[in-house]
């Protein structure tokens, strides 16, 4: 009896035992879980949405004309006479701007009207020799008379390209327009050269100089509108017509590129006026956008992590129009996937993760 009471007692005790060891590991187990659990990085994420991208571009632009005809000293064949214009006034093409210096010239023509009045006579006095020339004697006067009449026909050559020279010295207007500058100098008040005369074309531009990522979002054909304190409660509109294919360096060093918009309906507001323009950049419909938060630089490109059951995976992506909150996203995810918006900078492709 005593030897079977203290086997009974054995199995308690190792019972016993054998529930605590059970229970210690469960209890490593859960903390090992525990710990695995709140170690994994913490992220945020948000879904790809569909919504409209819109985007208001601010800047400022010059009035300019659209064509120009710029007449400098250094473009004319002689010394200014006199200039035919004065600033302010409207032209019509093919009116004379400039009058340049004629004294060579006259002398020129007047020398070829001479030869050319010799050479007549003299072509007159061959031609009636050989007129009262009998019939079988008229053959000797042909070589005379035939140089008598080429000697007329090179005086009349010069004659015209004398008077060509001469009229090359008035300068005409190459369209219609405004006189923006008639200054028979050519040289301002400072001592700086200037066009003698300057005529601008009634058409005008507005050319805003925007940064290289505001002028990747603007395209041709979008709306702008135009306000000016000199012209109060007015907003004029136009459209982008041109965007330059390059970038120049501002005179503060930093790149822009030049956008030039053409005022639509009527326009009063004179060239070198500044406007403040606002491009309106929209999509068409409805796209795939994420929060521009969610961008992450890709080598030379942008990627997005993209959450799936638990993991993140790094997924590149080509992107459209921008927004102040959002991007266009034209291929990597679609509407429903969910992507991290703020990763961390150690966040690894396809690592687990916890949401917030």
């Amino acid at each position: 009896m005593a030897i079977s009471s203290e086997k009974r007692r054995g199995r308690r005790v190792g019972a016993a035992i054998g529930l605590v060891l059970a229970l210690l590991a469960l209890l490593v187990i859960a903390l090992v879980v525990w710990r695995s659990r709140h170690s994994l990085p913490v992220v945020q994420t948000a879904p790809v949405s569909l919504q409209r991208i819109e985007r208001v571009t601010l800047a400022s632009g010059t009035v300019r004309p659209v064509a120009r005809q710029i007449v400098n000293l250094d473009n004319l064949s002689g010394p200014v006479q006199r200039v035919l214009v004065h600033v302010g006034e409207h032209v019509q093409a093919g009116q004379p701007l400039i009058q340049l210096s004629t004294a060579s010239a006259d002398a020129s023509v007047q020398a070829a009207e001479s030869a050319l009045s010799d050479a007549e006579s003299a072509y007159q006095r061959v031609l009636a020799q050989y007129n009262q020339a009998p019939t079988a004697l008229k053959a000797l006067f042909l070589p005379q008379l035939n140089a008598a009449e080429a000697s007329v026909a090179s005086a009349r050559s010069q004659l015209a390209e004398a008077q060509a020279n001469e009229a090359q010295l008035t300068i005409t207007a190459t369209m219609s327009g405004m006189v923006l500058i008639a200054n028979p100098n050519g040289v301002d008040a400072d001592g700086n050269q200037t066009p003698v005369v300057e005529v601008a074309s009634p058409a005008k531009d507005v050319v805003m100089d925007l940064s290289e990522v505001d002028a990747a979002q603007v395209k041709v054909g979008m709306t702008a509108t135009m306000q000016t304190d000199a012209y109060p409660n007015q907003t004029f509109t136009g459209v982008v017509t041109s965007i330059a294919p390059y970038a120049e360096l501002s005179s503060s060093g930093a790149p822009v590129v030049e956008v030039t918009v053409q005022p639509r309906g009527s326009f009063p507001v004179p060239y070198g006026y500044q406007l403040t323009c606002r491009i309106l950049s929209r999509s068409p419909s409805p796209v795939p956008t994420v929060p521009y938060s969610a961008i992450v630089q890709n080598g030379t490109g942008y990627a997005v992590y993209e959450w799936r059951n638990g993991r993140v995976y790094l997924v590149p992506v080509k992107l459209g129009m921008t927004s102040d909150t959002a991007v266009q996203v034209l291929s990597g995810v679609a509407p429903g996937d969910r992507v991290v918006i703020n990763p961390p900078d150690n966040l690894v492709n396809g690592e687990a993760v916890r949401t917030s």
